[in-house]
Formats: structure tokens, sequence, C-alpha cells
């Protein structure tokens, strides 16, 4: 099971300070494809439900010490914008 934190609002980067203060996602990994497009997403193992984070088109941009930076798109109404993930694997 993984821990997401998101790393971008609306395709804007978020402060490094603000991205500890924000929400955690828990679950596995699906990959999937939406609209021809490769997705991402999250499921609880436990709960069967799907985290309310999806990303489009990703790519593992960086791995190190547990952590991996994940870069894709995102949904924000019909636009796509770019979204950032910090991946660590949950205890």
């Amino acid at each position: 099971m993984f821990t997401v934190r998101l790393l971008r609002r609306e395709g804007v980067r978020i402060p490094a300070d603000e991205v500890q203060k924000n929400y955690e996602f828990h679950g596995d990994f699906i990959v999937d494809q939406s609209s021809g497009a490769r997705r991402l997403r999250l499921k609880n193992p436990w709960t069967g439900s799907i985290a309310p984070v999806e990303l489009y088109e990703p790519t593992l941009v960086a791995a190190q010490g547990g952590t991996q930076r994940w870069r894709g798109y995102e949904k924000v109404g019909e636009q796509g914008v770019v979204q950032e993930w910090l991946v660590r694997q949950s205890d």
C-alpha cells in the first residue's frame, strides 16, 4: 500500500512546507485506461473505495530512499493540468 501527497494544485506547484500539511491519500496502485489515456489511481484494499485523485499518462520521474515522484496530468474542469505525486510505501 502507498501513501500519496499531491505536489500541485490546479497545475501550480505547492510550497514544500504546505505539502506536508496537505491531506494524504492511501491505497494500492491501479492502472487502467480512460478516454484513451493511461490512468493511475489508488484503491483502498480494505474498503475497495477509489481515492479522489487520478494521474493521467503517469511517468515515474525519480525514485530514491523509498520515495517516488510521479508526474502526469489531472483533470480540472474540462482541462488537463500538470500534477505530481510524492509517493511512499505505507508501513
